[in-house]
């Protein structure tokens, strides 16, 4: 009787091994109810043929736009980019409890951006990405989540006053129709790195703020915002600084990097003066 070799053994544990950890991946890569979450969402979507891979014969994971958790296999990234859906933000969504990546950039999403799409309903959001839809009315007080993205839709109103209190690391409002105070976004101390709010209505002295240590990225252009520009910005290292069509006043802060952009980042404001603009009056 030939005994088996060892190394072979070996080996065909090793492949019983195998073929049990994917077997039991491919059971986790699918959890349940996000599944069916995720097929009332294409169905209230209007069953594109976009997502026709997203079906219940194969694991929602390996599906177009989503992301799991490797190990639970709980959905954590939504993205549906691009493909022209004309629908509400679909009410599934909320099912979707350990989402931490939302988008749904560059569709044609219409009605108001629901409640649920901030961390009291999914704790473990982190991005949520809405640019350049139809979306209207206001902004919900519960979207407070790290990296907010609302580029280029039909919001009006002011922002929620619990965005005084977020923790943002980048937030880009531009090419809406929002008004009033903005001011509460800034304080040094907060983690806002990137901050873009051109092409709306705010409202407020921008001499009165607090940059926030953490800031590069300052867009504020194509407003209202009157003061002048804080004289701690002159020590920043800007990657994008635009303050024009304002009502700003005052010399602009001469630092190594605000010398770095031209004279249409400051343009078309009230009373601003100083390089790259015309000296200021003596």
């Amino acid at each position: 009787m030939e005994l088996t070799r060892p190394r072979d053994s070996v080996a065909a544990l090793l492949a019983v091994l195998v073929l049990a950890a994917v077997a039991r991946s491919d059971g986790a890569l699918c959890d349940k109810s996000d599944k069916a979450a995720l097929l009332a969402v294409k169905s209230a979507l209007g069953n594109p043929p976009a997502l026709s891979g997203w079906n219940s014969t194969v694991a929602c994971c390996s599906w177009e736009g989503i992301s799991c958790n490797s190990t639970t296999g709980r959905v954590t990234e939504l993205t549906v980019f691009a493909l022209n859906i004309s629908a509400p933000v679909p009410a599934a969504i909320a099912n979707l409890t350990k989402l931490q990546t939302v988008n749904f950039a560059y569709n044609q999403l219409y009605g108001s951006i629901p409640a649920f799409l901030g961390p009291h309903t999914l704790p473990d959001l982190t991005f949520l990405r809405l640019d350049g839809n139809r979306l209207t009315g206001t902004i919900p007080h519960t979207a407070t989540v790290f990296d907010l993205s609302l580029v280029g839709n039909l919001l009006t109103g002011p922002l929620p006053a619990t965005f005084g209190g977020a923790s943002f690391g980048d937030v880009d409002l531009t090419d809406n129709q929002l008004t009033g105070d903005a001011s509460m976004l800034f304080g040094a101390k907060k983690p806002l790195n990137a901050l873009h709010l051109s092409r709306n209505r705010f409202e407020f002295d921008l001499g009165r703020v607090e940059l926030p240590e953490a800031m590069d990225i300052l867009e504020i252009d194509h407003n209202m915002v009157y003061g002048s520009i804080p004289a701690a910005a002159a020590a920043r290292k800007w990657l994008a600084f635009d303050v024009s069509y304002n009502q700003l006043c005052g010399p602009i802060p001469q630092g190594r990097y605000t010398h770095r952009f031209g004279a249409k980042h400051f343009a078309g404001n009230k009373c601003l003066c100083d390089h790259p603009l015309p000296p200021c009056k003596s």
